[in-house]
């Protein structure tokens, strides 16, 4: 068996591409229908199209966090100071662990008045009501005497990166590095499903479609492209791929495989690493 050539890229400037064709991104919608196991993945969508698309995300440029440009600004309400520091002070005395632990029992207990009173305010106002107010409202009230600052009203700018890619592709989990799509084509539209590293779904379904499309490719190879979401938003080409080419990281993660069997489905498929996660200086591809 011939071995294959690694292949390492370097990242700059000059390099990057920001023409690609646009068909590779334009999908209908997300496949909401169930596919039981990876298996049943390449059984079904073997014959319509699969590819895989790889974005990786560098970190925004910290000039840029202020520019709604690049930045979607949005004012959210948020506690007033004395509801935050009910919970300040909850979890000062009983700690993250036992904090949790008690607030998971309240939750429990309180679950059935509140599904009885129709659910007309937020389960947690029974909890504070009944069991943070008791503890810790006297102690506030003597140490804060402005009592219009304490149950003022309040607000936030949230600012939530832009992820500029045509719609319906046009969310991320900014927690993952990178942003693998899985697209095919099914009845005259094309659907697709997103993996990544920021939850334990997204991970399971990052791992599912790589061992499902690692089946397809070793009878239809599986074209993969590869693309940088650059720190000012640009999205620039880096390489195509004949076969199934994606991001080592988090494969068997949330679905586990047998290493034997994850080996031998991904026996044909290319592995891509990077080192610096806050700026892709260089991908190492074997």
């Amino acid at each position: 068996m011939t071995k294959v050539k690694t292949i390492e890229i370097k990242i700059s400037k000059t390099n990057l591409i920001r023409e690609y064709d646009p068909e590779i991104f334009l999908v209908d919608n997300i496949c909401r229908d169930p596919l039981a196991n990876h298996k049943e993945i390449a059984r079904k969508l073997k014959n319509k199209n699969p590819y895989a698309i790889t974005v990786i995300v560098d970190n925004l440029n910290p000039k840029f966090w202020n520019n709604s440009k690049y930045v979607e600004k949005t004012k959210m309400p948020e506690a007033p100071l004395f509801k935050e520091l009910l919970y300040r002070y909850f979890f000062e005395e009983f700690d993250q662990t036992k904090g949790h632990e008690l607030y998971a029992k309240w939750l429990k207990k309180y679950r059935p008045i509140w599904k009885k009173e129709k659910m007309k305010k937020e389960l947690d106002d029974y909890i504070i009501k009944s069991e943070l107010e008791p503890r810790y409202k006297e102690r506030i009230l003597k140490r804060y005497k402005n009592r219009e600052k304490l149950f003022k009203k309040r607000t936030e700018i949230v600012r939530k990166r832009r992820y500029d890619l045509p719609q319906p592709l046009n969310y991320v989990d900014w927690r993952s590095p990178y942003d693998n799509i899985f697209v095919w084509e099914e009845k005259g539209k094309k659907y697709f499903r997103k993996g990544g590293s920021g939850s334990s779904g997204a991970r399971q379904t990052n791992s599912e479609f790589i061992f499902g499309f690692g089946l397809i490719n070793k009878t239809n190879p599986v074209k993969s492209y590869l693309f940088l979401y650059a720190d000012d938003n640009q999205l620039c080409f880096i390489k195509e791929f004949s076969s199934l080419a994606v991001p080592r990281y988090d494969i068997g993660s949330n679905y586990f495989l047998p290493n034997r069997e994850s080996e031998k489905i991904l026996s044909g498929a290319r592995l891509m690493e990077w080192e610096n996660f806050n700026k892709l200086e260089k991908i190492i591809i074997k």
